[in-house]
């Protein structure tokens, strides 16, 4: 494991995106300060500087098919959940790859990739994982932080390398097994919730069933409907 440190750089993603031919499988790249962090769905990642671990990892692949590629994101977000368990901290997985503790989000992932013909070529994953700040600009609607929970503080170039090792552990060990125990953290599963298909703005009431192998949520409504949803095709 290479990891490279940044006193201050833009985004950890971006820079890396510009960098893949450059990257060595399971380098890592931190900085304790982004200008221009990037969360899911265009968001932007807010984190006071040096107080929490925001972070991009690269994986280069051998044999894996691009419509596998959801293996990833639950390998990485397992990973994150484990790092968490080793802390005391029980964390659960809302889809695709946000990382709660009870309602509450401790943590987000953000994973792009290159293909080439059926194959992954690589990944870039960036995760943003709450530390030591305790205040949060009201404009975030449910953070936490490892602090908040436990009480104590960390020190996050510390903390890099084990949470680092417990992403490559899961990434070294995927395989289908990973799919159950992805569906044992989902946060709601089997819990009655209200959901938005985003594409029309209504609501519905339903329960969350499991995820498919392509990475799409699948969701039994109230009335008995078994409904699939994509990436950004469903909020809740």
């Amino acid at each position: 494991m290479k990891i490279i440190w940044y006193n201050t750089i833009e985004s950890t993603n971006s820079a890396m995106e510009k960098e893949r031919d450059s990257l060595v499988h399971k380098e890592v790249w931190a900085a304790r300060l982004q200008t221009a962090g990037k969360g899911q769905k265009g968001n932007v990642w807010c984190s006071d500087q040096g107080a929490n671990l925001t972070f991009s990892i690269y994986l280069s692949h051998t044999d894996l098919e691009a419509r596998h590629q959801f293996m990833i994101c639950r390998a990485v977000s397992l990973g994150v959940c484990d790092y968490l368990e080793s802390k005391g901290v029980h964390a659960t997985i809302k889809w695709p790859n946000d990382i709660y503790v009870s309602d509450r989000k401790i943590c987000g992932i953000l994973i792009s990739h290159t293909v080439s013909g059926s194959k992954l070529k690589d990944t870039v994953a960036g995760i943003g994982i709450n530390l030591n700040q305790s205040v949060f600009p009201d404009w975030i609607p449910n953070p936490t932080s490892l602090k908040i929970i436990t009480g104590n503080n960390y020190v996050i170039e510390d903390e890099l390398p084990p949470l680092a090792e417990s992403v490559f552990a899961e990434y070294d060990n995927i395989c289908e097994r990973t799919a159950g125990r992805y569906l044992d953290r989902l946060y709601l599963k089997d819990t009655p919730h209200i959901f938005t298909d985003t594409a029309t703005g209504t609501q519905f009431k339903g329960v969350i069933t499991g995820v498919l192998q392509d990475g799409r949520l699948e969701i039994k409504t109230a009335d008995g409907y078994i409904r699939y949803f994509a990436f950004k095709e469903v909020a809740y």
